[in-house]
C-alpha cells in the first residue's frame, strides 16, 4: 500500500524528512507545510509536493505526517492529525510538558493510529549493536555536548539534547527513577543551556547525564558499567567498545593487587591486554533518519508496532520534567543566595485554555 505523506515544518530537520520521503519506496510525498513562504516554496520546488501555510490543509490529503515544527506546537498538531485518522511521527522532544505528551498518547489511542516519536538514536547502528551486549547496567555516564545552534530556542537543553540520552537510559534500565539531583545554567538562553543530572533508580542503579549546547566541541557518548565489564558507545563515530575482565583475571591467575608496576614495560598494555579484554567495533554507518522514517511507514502499514511509541516519548518527557523542576529550584536557590532577580525562563507560557499554541512560531524548529 502506497502511503500519502506530508511534512509539517521544513526547517533543517524537516528538510531531512522531505528528502527521504521523496526517495523512500511505498510512499508519496504530497504536501509540505511551513509558516515561512520562502521556506515552504523551496521545499515544494525541490520535492514536487504541494505547499501550504495551514496544517489543516493536509486533512484528507495525507495518510501519515511528520511533525518537525517547534516543540510548543506539537500537541495541537498531533491532536489535529490523529483526530482526522492520520498517522503521526513527531520529532523529539515529543512535547514541552508531561500533560501535553499524555494528551497526545490519549489522542492516538482514541484514534487507533500510530504515534511514533523521533528519538533518532534508537536507529543509530551503534545503539543497535549495544543492545546485544548490554544486559544489566548499574552505572551509566552520558555526555552530549554541542556548540550553540540557534535552533530549538523555545526549549532548554534538557528537552533539546539531554532527552536523547534519557530515552536510551530508560530503554536499558527498565526501572523507576527514585530520585533526581540536577543543576543547570542559562548562558545564551532564558532556559538552561547546560545541565548536569544524577538519576538514582529504585533498583540501585545510578546514571550521570550531562548536556550542553554552548560547548566548543561536539560529543555524543554513553558508557554503561555492568558486573562483567563496561560498554562505551560513541554515536558520532559509530563505534562500540566492550571492556571485560580477562579469563586470567577471573580465574585468579592474574591479580592486579600483587603486580609490581615497576616490572611492567607497558603498564597500559598490561591493563588493556591482560587484565581486561578489549573489543572495539567500528559500526557500518547508516542513515538513521532514513531508517527511522522507513520504520514509521512500516508501522503505519501494520507491519510491526512503532519502534519508539508515544508511551516511550511520554516517559522521557516525564523524566525531563522532573529534571527541569529540580534545575528551576536550584536556580531559585542560587538567585536567593546571590540576592538577584532571575529573568523569565523555561517554556513559553501556555494559552489560557491550557492548550499548546498554533503552528505559527518563527523558531526554526527542532532540527
Amino acid at each position: 500500500m502506497k502511503l500519502r505523506v506530508g511534512v509539517v515544518g521544513v526547517g533543517p530537520m524537516g528538510q531531512g524528512h522531505v528528502k527521504h520521503y521523496k526517495d523512500l519506496p511505498g510512499c508519496e510525498l504530497v504536501a509540505v507545510v511551513d509558516p515561512d513562504p520562502a521556506r515552504r516554496a523551496e521545499a515544494a520546488l525541490r520535492s514536487g509536493a504541494q505547499a501550504f501555510a495551514d496544517p489543516a490543509a493536509l486533512v484528507g490529503r495525507v495518510d501519515a505526517v511528520s511533525i518537525a515544527s517547534p516543540t510548543s506546537s506539537h500537541r495541537a498538531l498531533a491532536e489535529l492529525f490523529l483526530g482526522a485518522g492520520i498517522h503521526v511521527l513527531v520529532e523529539k522532544p515529543m512535547a514541552p510538558s508531561t500533560a501535553d505528551a499524555e494528551a497526545m498518547v490519549a489522542a492516538a489511542e482514541r484514534a487507533g493510529r500510530v504515534l511514533q516519536v523521533g528519538h533518532i538514536e534508537r536507529f543509530n547502528p551503534a545503539f543497535r549493536a549495544a543492545r546485544k551486549v548490554v544486559n544489566d547496567p548499574r552505572y551509566v555516564v552520558a555526555d552530549r555536548l554541542s556548540p550553540y545552534s540557534f535552533r530549538s530556542r523555545d526549549i532548554g537543553v534538557v528537552l533539546d539534547l539531554m532527552i536523547h540520552d534519557l530515552d536510551i537510559i530508560l530503554e536499558f534500565l527498565e526501572d523507576e527513577v527514585a530520585t533526581v539531583e540536577a543543576i543547570g545554567i542559562p548562558v545564551l538562553s532564558p532556559s538552561e543551556d547546560m545541565c548536569d543530572a544524577r538519576l538514582r533508580f529504585a533498583g540501585g542503579a545510578l546514571a550521570d547525564v550531562r548536556a550542553s549546547r554552548v560547548s566548543m566541541k561536539k560529543m555524543r557518548k554513553i558508557r554503561m558499567f555492568q558486573s562483567d565489564g563496561y560498554v562505551s558507545i560513541d554515536y558520532g563515530a559509530n563505534t562500540l567498545s566492550i571492556f571485560r575482565k580477562s579469563a586470567a583475571y577471573r580465574s585468579g591467575q592474574l591479580d592486579p593487587l600483587t603486580v609490581d608496576p615497576r616490572a611492567l614495560e607497558d603498564p597500559f598494555g598490561f591493563v588493556f591486554g591482560q587484565l581486561l579484554d578489549v573489543t572495539e567495533h567500528s559500526i557500518t554507518s547508516s542513515d538513521a533518519l532514513r531508517d527511522e522514517l522507513a520504520s514509521f511507514l512500516g508501522a503505519c502499514r501494520g507491519e510491526h508496532p512503532p519502534e519508539v511509541p508515544g508511551s516511550h516519548g511520554l516517559r522521557a518527557v516525564r523524566l525531563a520534567d522532573r529534571i527541569q523542576a529540580t534545575v528551576a529550584a536550584y536556580l531559585e536557590q542560587e538567585a536567593g543566595r546571590a540576592g538577584i532577580a532571575l529573568p523569565g525562563r523555561g517554556r513559553a507560557p501556555a494559552p489560557r485554555d491550557g492548550r499548546t499554541e498554533r503552528y505559527d512560531a518563527t523558531d526554526p524548529g527542532p532540527g
